[in-house]
């Protein structure tokens, strides 16, 4: 991925996302309107957040699903719950994978069922 294509993106995710969860994008909305794959879209909005500084929030659960940028500190700490709980199933699979010793040992595990 070139920097300049990122950085188009960048621009292209930020003009679309809208402030506020009732307003919320969808990936797939921000794919059919940028004509980007989910991957750029998803290496966009992080930049914007670990760059930036722009509090973008990805909603998985409730009435409307996508991302948005959080218009108060208690919107933020909300759409924080989702991403908090990511990192923690993320953390678990993690642990697991460098446990590993024997990587086939799961081939006996799934035999006896």
């Amino acid at each position: 991925m070139k920097k300049n294509r990122l950085q188009e993106a960048e621009t292209a995710v930020l003009a679309i996302l809208k402030k506020g969860r009732a307003n919320a994008t969808t990936g797939g909305e921000i794919a059919t309107i940028t004509g980007y794959k989910p991957r750029l879209i998803y290496s966009a909005i992080s930049n914007l957040v670990i760059r930036y500084g722009v509090p973008i929030i990805g909603a998985r659960v409730g009435s409307r699903n996508g991302y948005y940028i959080a218009e108060t500190r208690e919107e933020l700490l909300e759409g924080l719950v989702s991403l908090k709980n990511q990192v923690k199933n993320e953390q678990k699979r993690l642990d697991v994978l460098m446990s590993i010793e024997d990587v086939t040992e799961y081939e006996k595990s799934l035999e006896r069922g």
